[in-house]
């Protein structure tokens, strides 16, 4: 049997919400790939988030049982603007963002389709009043590299923007209703 045609929404959804939080907490400016558009204001910032999220991959290990892997990518981008701005401030975002990343995420029945949960929307026919939580999506166990920080410097002798990437990997498992 094929996996649930909601699981890649919710999981992306789910994601993307738990990651917009910590980059919201930060006051960071964040774009989601595949959600958000790039507005000049974003291009502007002088710190910011893109975050990219790769998956889901199944695996089914017997008949409506299912194993599921999502790959996330925090790219972190800081323009050193003057003498002023404090070289450690992409440092600091990485650390907030490993933090996040090394902890379980929930997923939940999040999306805007007829069948998932919106916030604050008023109840109808359409969506459920209430969560449905799937689970939780947990750092690949018994990898050494489930959560990496890879810190790329300058990337040109002109512009002073240093780039810095958070990257996981994830798992959680699934059962067909």
């Amino acid at each position: 049997m094929a996996a649930n045609p909601n699981w890649a929404r919710w999981i992306f959804h789910s994601v993307a919400d738990y990651l917009k939080e910590v980059a919201t907490d930060a006051d960071l400016p964040v774009l989601i790939e595949h959600f958000d558009e790039r507005s000049a204001a974003f291009e502007r910032a002088t710190d910011k988030a893109e975050i990219r999220i790769t998956g889901p991959f199944d695996q089914e290990l017997s008949k409506g049982y299912h194993r599921i892997y999502v790959d996330v990518n925090v790219l972190l981008t800081s323009r050193y603007d003057g003498a002023s701005k404090n070289a450690a401030t992409i440092l600091k975002n990485a650390g907030l963002f490993h933090e996040a990343m090394s902890e379980p995420i929930p997923v939940w029945n999040f999306g805007g389709e007829p069948g998932d949960y919106v916030e604050d929307d008023p109840p109808d026919h359409l969506y459920p009043d209430t969560h449905v939580f799937l689970g939780c999506l947990t750092p690949r166990p018994g990898r050494n590299d489930s959560v990496r920080v890879m810190n790329f410097g300058q990337m040109d002798k002109v512009d002073k923007i240093k780039q810095t990437e958070v990257d996981a990997r994830f798992v959680m498992e699934l059962t067909e209703p």
